[in-house]
């Protein structure tokens, strides 16, 4: 299940064109640094990693890993390695088990307000 969030904040939304793959770490922090390359500039946003194949939820299921925001671009957030080291784990298990990771990012005028919103629509 594919959720379409909405919220009056939000003046522009992009799906980036990089599909994170990779079973190998060192790959994968390559594909991971590329997808956060295309949202360079894009500040203010909410982003929302999601995953080909649907995950299993308390009730349903949702092809959602993560919904954050930030005031600046996803790419100034993260340091590819880091992140890729710290949570190495579960990039792996849900590209084993949910297929490729891409970067859906809404570009808003109230990050927090919009992340809020559209974690209650998840939810």
């Amino acid at each position: 299940m594919s959720i379409k969030f909405k919220c009056d904040h939000v003046n522009q939304e992009f799906t980036g064109s990089v599909k994170v793959n990779a079973k190998e770490k060192e790959e994968f922090i390559v594909q991971y640094r590329s997808a956060m390359v295309e949202t360079k500039g894009v500040a203010g946003i909410v982003y929302i990693l999601k995953t080909e194949l649907p995950i299993p939820r308390l009730k349903g299921v949702s092809d959602i890993l993560y919904i954050g925001e930030t005031k600046h671009d996803v790419w100034s957030r993260y340091y590819a390695e880091q992140d890729a080291n710290k949570f190495w784990s579960v990039y792996s298990h849900a590209l084993d088990s949910y297929g490729a990771i891409c970067i859906k990012v809404y570009q808003t005028s109230n990050n927090k307000i919009t992340e809020k919103v559209f974690l209650q629509q998840y939810y």
